[in-house]
């Protein structure tokens, strides 16, 4: 980050002298028939500037050049978009991923390489010619480097407000769950407030986007508030958890008037895992058998800290959260109860809490691609451990959901962007339309271009794109797509 703070910084002294120079009279100076643009000799001062915080030599003594109208115009939008990116770099959030690593996080990766661009735009208006018809010629390319840069800068500013929700709605729960575990005054609501914005990504439709904290995570970014391990690796879990839930209870006839309690209650599940030391969440090799039961008592534990500290709160709420674990032939914890004495929302959360953590990462493997995912899913339902109507509510999300980075039959690689819910169809699960972002050889389109599987002959799905290769192909074009 030196690198970019050097140059933030001299932009910084810059604008200072600019704004204290005093301002001049205009001069008229002969130009290009097509274009006549007045010069401004205020440019002047402009231009002296930008040779100085781009490194070049003073200026002498003597008239100074001067810059037409348009050309003032284009760097003083050259100032507007550093000042952006000035802003960007401030954001603590963006402090917070450029801690060191052996690979740099893409939105650092993206944001690098636009400070490079707009230090080739200050370079270039150091050497602008005099000539009032030399600098128009010289304005074209100068406008076609500050379109990318306002391309790139709206990207990597969207991509970090994503990235800023993201954390911000790990920290409220894990701030709940952090309340609760120490018997401070913690609020329902604000799980309530955070369940209902679940609700409402799914009611538009919004891509299924996994959050992710480590196990030792304690803040959002330095100078965050911070957690005691691992309340945010838990609440990050359960946020994922309540997406799908959020996207599956709509099919559910008993839950999908009211929705809002089992969304509620997949965000409470695991409250109980905050007793479990991050050693053993964290732990790559197979749990010892006191291990296993410190992990397989989360669920009572959680039950029975929310009925304390909530005597109110409905039973069935608290019983699905206390059986979340359990099979249906008895295999599960912590108390090994078969499907019939298993509450139904417990049953689903057994359902949706199996699908998400396979498809996390886990010290002890990497994540499955969703189709993986949902087939090891309806492989445990098959086998009597999972509820079957609970688990075939994943097929409406789709073998690949809105949002998955898929790799096609040709080579190509695009996200899906759209699902044919077609439950009569067999196929329709593996046939999305998808925006295609890279060519059979590997190059970036210029545009994404849009393909329906449904719709076409030949041509389908291979597999999910694991993060590894998603960051090595997207993260130069689209940080907000690699997380």
């Amino acid at each position: 980050m030196s690198d970019t703070r050097g140059l933030l910084d001299r932009i910084s002294a810059f604008r200072q002298r600019l704004e204290s120079a005093p301002e001049a009279i205009p001069e008229a100076l002969p130009v290009d028939p097509v274009e006549a643009v007045a010069v401004v000799s205020e440019a002047e001062v402009f231009r002296q500037s930008l040779r100085r915080i781009a490194g070049g030599t003073e200026v002498g003594e003597g008239p100074l050049p001067q810059f037409t109208g348009r050309a003032k115009r284009l760097l003083g939008a050259a100032k507007q978009h550093l000042d952006r990116q000035r802003a960007f770099t401030n954001d603590p959030h963006f402090a917070g991923l450029c801690a060191p690593a052996a690979e740099p996080d893409p939105i650092v990766r993206y944001h690098r390489e636009t400070v490079a661009v707009l230090d080739s735009v200050v370079r270039l208006a150091q050497v602008f010619p005099d000539s009032p018809t030399a600098q128009l010629k010289l304005c074209d390319g100068l406008d076609g480097l500050l379109a990318v840069v306002q391309d790139r800068l709206v990207v990597q500013e969207r991509a970090l407000a994503q990235r800023r929700s993201d954390a911000d709605r790990i920290d409220r729960l894990a701030a709940f769950f952090t309340a609760l575990y120490i018997n401070q005054p913690a609020n329902l609501q604000t799980v309530a407030t955070l369940a209902e914005e679940l609700l409402e990504d799914a009611r538009q439709g919004k891509p299924i986007r996994y959050v992710s904290a480590p196990v030792k995570s304690t803040q959002a970014h330095p100078g965050a508030v911070a957690f005691p391990a691992p309340a945010r690796f838990v609440a990050s879990h359960a946020i994922n958890v309540a997406q799908i839930v959020a996207r599956v209870v709509p099919f559910d006839y008993e839950w999908a008037a009211r929705p809002l309690a089992p969304v509620v209650a997949a965000l409470l599940m695991d409250c109980g895992m905050l007793g479990v030391p991050v050693e053993v969440l964290g732990k790559a090799e197979a749990l010892t058998p006191e291990e296993r039961r410190i992990v397989e008592i989360h669920p009572k534990a959680g039950a029975e800290l929310l009925l304390w500290r909530f005597p109110n709160l409905a039973g069935p709420l608290a019983a699905a959260i206390a059986t979340h674990h359990e099979r249906a032939d008895g295999t599960g914890y912590p108390a090994g109860s078969r499907g019939s004495d298993q509450p139904p929302l417990g049953r689903l959360l057994a359902v949706v809490d199996a699908y998400v953590a396979l498809g996390e990462d886990r010290a002890h493997r990497t994540a499955l691609d969703p189709r993986s995912a949902l087939t090891e899913v309806l492989m445990l339902a098959e086998q009597g451990q999972l509820d079957r109507d609970f688990a075939e509510y994943l097929l409406n999300l789709s073998f690949y959901p809105v949002g998955t980075m898929v790799e096609l039959s040709d080579g190509r690689v695009g996200v899906v962007v759209a699902n044919h819910a077609n439950r009569l169809d067999p196929r329709s699960p593996g046939r999305p339309v998808v925006a295609v972002l890279v060519d059979a050889d590997g190059m970036m389109l210029p545009r994404p271009e849009h393909l329906d599987l449904s719709a076409a002959e030949r041509g389908s799905i291979v597999r999910g794109v694991p993060s590894d290769r998603r960051h090595a192909l997207l993260s130069s074009r689209y940080p907000d797509l690699v997380y």
